[in-house]
């Protein structure tokens, strides 16, 4: 009576233990399911030149760290060529050719104005040329890296003379407060080359007239962060609304490094920035 008794106690102890794991497999497959993740690198301040050939042969370690990596797209935030000449625009493309991950490109101070350079209609062509991803002429646009983000990059800077101060035109701004109205659901991610909430105070690499745009931020609650460079000085910083500004350091000063965003977020539950967190992490090549 015992022995029979004993047996079905084991029985019921192992068919308990099995459902009991059954269930917390289902717990834990549910918090997998919530918990989404979307990573991508951003590279500033190359500064490419075709008289410095060191550059050449670390944005090629860069096209093998990414390869390693393998997030989902990389951005480039401007000042890519040290001077706004059409052949080191050219150099500089086919320096980044080799990368196989979509990348995109932003305007920086030096790339292209119309008084001592390249306007910016040629840049433009010289990159869709070579880049598959940009295939239209467009000084600021937006991609999809998924359903549930939106990419922006904007262009900050001026057309006619080269600048070190930013700023945003209004044109922008109203395209993007349309856009985001358009897309109240979706995640935003915001590129341009002139920190809006810059790493330190200097006067003659701030942006100017950002009331308007500032206005805009704290106008919606589903903008994630907004990257750039120009300071040449990595940061993050998180401002009122919770969105992260992330200062991203120059890629031409050793130890030539960029940056790897890691972000973790629930789509189901987002009410606020507050609600994902990003991971930064700085690469060297």
């Amino acid at each position: 009576m015992c022995r029979k008794q004993y047996r079905k106690d084991a029985i019921m102890h192992k068919k308990t233990k099995k459902l009991f794991l059954l269930f917390f497999a289902f717990l834990l497959m549910q918090n997998l399911s919530f918990a989404q993740v979307l990573e991508f690198a951003q590279v500033s301040d190359v500064h490419y030149s075709l008289s410095n050939t060191s550059l050449d042969k670390y944005l090629y370690f860069l096209s093998l760290s990414l390869k390693k990596k393998n997030p989902e797209f990389v951005v480039f935030l401007g000042d890519n060529v040290d001077n706004s000449k059409e052949e080191d625009v050219i150099g500089f493309m086919r320096a980044v050719h080799s990368i196989k991950i979509p990348y995109y490109l932003a305007f920086g101070n030096n790339d292209a104005h119309r008084l001592s350079g390249i306007e910016k209609e040629t840049y433009l062509d010289i990159v869709t040329t070579f880049n598959r991803n940009q295939k239209d002429n467009l000084k600021y646009y937006y991609f999809k890296p998924n359903s549930d983000f939106i990419c922006v990059v904007l262009d900050d800077t001026p057309d006619f003379a080269p600048s070190t101060h930013g700023q945003v035109s209004d044109e922008q701004i109203e395209w993007l407060d349309k856009l985001l109205a358009k897309n109240p659901k979706k995640l935003f991610l915001i590129f341009h080359h002139s920190p809006i909430l810059p790493p330190r105070d200097e006067y003659k690499l701030s942006m100017l007239n950002t009331e308007k745009y500032s206005g805009l931020l704290k106008k919606y609650s589903n903008i994630i962060l907004i990257s750039s460079g120009h300071y040449h000085q990595e940061a993050v910083q998180t401002d009122e609304n919770g969105i992260r500004h992330i200062s991203v350091p120059a890629f031409k000063d050793i130890p030539h490094s960029y940056q790897l965003i890691k972000i973790i977020y629930d789509e189901n539950s987002y009410k606020s920035p507050k609600d994902v967190e990003v991971i930064v992490t700085r690469v060297k090549v």
